[in-house]
C-alpha cells in the first residue's frame, strides 16, 4: 500500500523548464489515500469503481434468485450455520463504549442500527468462514460503529474530499484516546475507508477490513442467505431497519454534493436505487 513520491527530472540546465512527472495517485481506501485527504477520483478510478460496483451486481444476482427459488419451494438451498451472537457482543472496553457514545451523539437513529447490523453481520460472516487468522472484534466493532459517522458532518475540512476521511479521524481519535498504538488506529482506519471498495482483499487489508465489507454488503443490500434465519431474526429484532433506507439516501446525496468527485458521486444514481428496493424477507412481511 506504499504511494509513490513525485519525481522530479534532473540533469543539466534550468530544472523549471524540464518536465515533472506526476505522482501516481494512491489506491482509493488505502493509508495514503487516507492521508491525502481521500483525493478526488481520477477516470481510471471511476472505471474501476464502476465495474466493481458492477460485479458485485452481478456476483449477487445468482444467489438471490437461487434464494427466491428455495422460498417457494422450488429450490433446495443449505443454510448457513447458526452462530452464537454472545460471543459477538459488544467489548467492554473504553474505546468500545466512546465509539458507542459518538456514534448516538452524532448519527440518527437508523443508521445507529445500521452500523451495529453491520457490525454482527461482519462477525457472523467471520466466524462461518472458518478462517483460522485471529479478528480484532474490538477494532471490527470500533470500525462498524464509526463507519458512516462522516456523513453528519455539514463543513468538513477543505482539504477531506471524502467522509470516509472523517469517519477514519474520528475512529483514530478514540482510539488514541483509548490508548491504542498506531498499528491499531491504522486497523480501524482502513477498514473505514475501505468500506466502499467493491472489494477488500483479506491479504492485503486484514480480516477487520476484509468481513466488514462483506457484513456490509449482507447489511446493505439483504443478502440474508449468508446468515441463519434465526440470527437474522435477533439482529433485525433488536436493530430494525425502519427507516434505513430513506435516511441513507438522504445522506448520500449530501455526500455526493459535498464531493461531487467521490465515491458516491460515481455510483450515483446506483447506490440509493440498490438500497431503496432491496429489503429482508421479515421486513416485507411486516409491511
Amino acid at each position: 500500500m506504499n504511494s509513490q513520491s513525485a519525481n522530479t527530472e534532473s540533469g543539466y540546465g534550468d530544472k523549471s523548464a524540464r518536465p515533472v512527472k506526476a505522482s501516481a495517485l494512491p489506491a482509493v481506501g488505502t493509508l495514503e489515500w487516507e492521508r491525502e485527504g481521500g483525493p478526488p477520483l481520477s477516470f481510471g478510478q471511476k472505471v474501476s469503481v464502476l465495474s466493481g460496483a458492477a460485479a458485485v451486481i452481478l456476483g449477487d444476482f445468482g444467489p438471490r434468485i437461487l434464494w427466491l427459488l428455495s422460498q417457494w419451494g422450488l429450490f433446495p438451498v443449505r443454510r448457513p450455520k447458526r452462530v452464537d451472537l454472545a460471543a459477538w457482543a459488544p467489548p467492554d472496553t473504553r474505546a468500545a463504549r466512546d465509539a458507542e457514545a459518538y456514534l448516538r451523539e452524532v448519527s440518527s437513529q437508523p443508521m445507529v442500527n445500521h452500523s451495529l447490523r453491520t457490525y454482527y453481520f461482519s462477525g457472523i460472516l467471520y466466524e462461518l468462514s472458518g478462517l483460522k487468522q485471529s479478528i480484532d472484534r474490538e477494532a471490527l466493532y470500533v470500525a462498524a460503529l464509526l463507519h458512516d459517522v462522516g456523513l453528519f458532518q455539514t463543513a468538513p475540512p477543505a482539504k477531506e474530499h471524502c467522509f470516509t476521511v472523517g469517519s477514519a479521524r474520528e475512529a483514530r481519535r478514540i482510539a488514541k484516546d483509548a490508548g491504542w498504538d498506531e498499528a491499531r488506529q491504522d486497523n480501524i482506519a482502513v477498514a473505514i475507508t475501505t468500506n466502499l471498495n467493491a472489494f477488500v482483499p483479506l491479504d492485503q487489508f486484514g480480516p477487520e477490513a476484509h468481513f466488514m465489507r462483506v457484513g456490509g454488503l449482507v447489511e446493505v443490500i439483504a443478502q440474508e442467505w449468508k446468515v441463519h434465519p434465526e440470527n437474522l431474526v435477533e439482529i433485525l429484532g433488536r436493530y430494525p431497519r425502519d427507516g434505513f433506507a430513506d435516511e441513507a439516501v438522504r445522506l448520500v446525496q449530501r455526500e455526493v454534493k459535498q464531493n461531487t468527485r467521490g465515491r458516491f458521486a460515481c455510483l450515483d444514481p446506483l447506490f440509493p436505487i440498490l438500497v431503496k428496493h432491496t429489503s429482508f424477507s421479515l421486513e416485507t412481511l411486516r409491511r
